[in-house]
Parts: structure tokens; C-alpha cells; sequence
């Protein structure tokens, strides 16, 4: 092989190896109109803490039986808990295992019920760099 063959083919390389799809998961919360309930008293709270983890915050003044369930739209139950009757509820999720699709935070005090949806979706950046010919 000559030297130009040699260059053609280490940059055809370069140029596959830079157009490789690049994978990217990306969870963004989305609040639908007319599904979310929430008080001043009984509020409900998710933060983005990066990498497909939450922090699920509420407030339980009146200390209430709580149910707090992750559920996808078909409504299949990824997590539950009963927490004890604390006034405060803070716990992290690592969301990262689950699939593409909507899901939601369900939290039931007594007979109120709080719900943030939100949608993880993978996303893939594709993009090419000409390489110069080289002598």
C-alpha cells in the first residue's frame, strides 16, 4: 500500500469513528395541564439532579397516610412506598434502568392525590468531520 492509500484510509476512519451515533438519555418533566394537583400545604416537588436522577420532595403537615408510587402510562408500578407520617418526604431516584416512555410521580395523601408526569427519551446526535488530506 502506498502513503495516499495509507492517509485515504486512516481519514475515512476518522470519519467514521467522529460519525458514529453518539446516544444521549435525557428525562424531561412535562407537566400536563389538568392532571397536577397540588396546595400550598400538600405541594409536590421534582428536582433534575442529572444523569436520569430525581429528587421527589413533598411537604405533610397534617401527617396523612401517603402512598407514593412511580408508574409508567399504562400505569404499571416501577416503585411504591408507605413512608412513615413525617411532616417531610425527600428521597433521590436513579431513573437511568427504565425505558423510553412517559412516566409519572404519584403521591396520595389521604384522599388528595399529586402527580408530576414526566418523559424519558434517548436521543442520537450524528454528525460528520471531513478529514484534510494529509502528506
Amino acid at each position: 500500500m502506498n502513503k495516499n492509500t495509507k492517509n485515504i484510509i486512516k481519514a475515512i476512519a476518522v470519519v467514521f469513528t467522529l460519525a458514529t451515533a453518539t446516544t444521549q438519555v435525557t428525562a424531561q418533566t412535562k407537566v400536563a395541564a389538568g392532571k397536577v394537583t397540588s396546595t400550598e400545604k400538600n405541594s409536590l416537588s421534582v428536582q433534575d439532579l442529572g444523569s436520569l436522577r430525581f429528587k421527589l420532595a413533598f411537604e405533610n403537615p397534617s401527617k396523612l397516610k401517603t402512598k407514593i408510587s412511580l408508574i409508567d402510562k399504562e400505569n404499571n408500578v416501577f416503585f411504591y412506598d408507605y413512608p412513615t407520617n413525617d411532616a417531610q418526604y425527600v428521597k433521590a431516584f436513579d431513573l437511568s434502568n427504565l425505558l423510553d416512555g412517559e412516566y409519572s410521580f404519584l403521591v396520595e395523601l389521604g384522599t388528595e392525590k399529586l402527580k408530576k408526569d414526566f418523559v424519558i427519551t434517548t436521543k442520537s446526535f450524528r454528525g460528520i468531520a471531513l478529514a484534510s488530506d494529509r502528506k
